[in-house]
């Protein structure tokens, strides 16, 4: 049994309920859905798609439009690898739902230790010339 799965257990948290809350945590609300048309704007526009998003005041949305699905957190449980993405949403999820228990929140190594991130694939490089 992993420290991912003893975790869970001894604070009878469902993979369930930590996909349903990190689908809620991690869906656009208003202002993010806004920055993201700007941002799709900018690129499509001609004017505007050689400038940096700095210079035309549009930030990054806070939120990423997906949460975790029950297969990452079954991942997760069987102490395989996953992305580090993957990884901070799902303790996004973990200490919000301890947070309203009334419980301290966890951090990544009580949650992941001793389990690897996956790596994904290198970029590739630019022949040198």
């Amino acid at each position: 049994m992993g420290t991912f799965q003893t975790f869970l257990a001894s604070k009878s948290i469902t993979p369930k309920a930590i996909a349903i809350t990190s689908k809620r945590i991690e869906s656009f609300d208003e202002t993010s859905r806004k920055l993201m048309g700007k941002r799709w704007n900018k690129r499509h526009t001609k004017e505007t798609a050689d400038k940096k998003y700095a210079e035309l005041e549009i930030g990054k949305p806070t939120q990423h439009g997906r949460g975790v699905t029950e297969k990452q957190i079954a991942a997760a449980d069987k102490d395989t690898a996953v992305t580090r993405k993957v990884r901070a949403k799902i303790l996004k999820a973990v200490n919000t739902i301890l947070v309203k228990k009334g419980q301290p929140a966890a951090d990544m190594k009580v949650l992941f230790e001793g389990v690897k991130a996956r790596v994904g694939k290198k970029p590739e490089v630019a022949a040198k010339k």
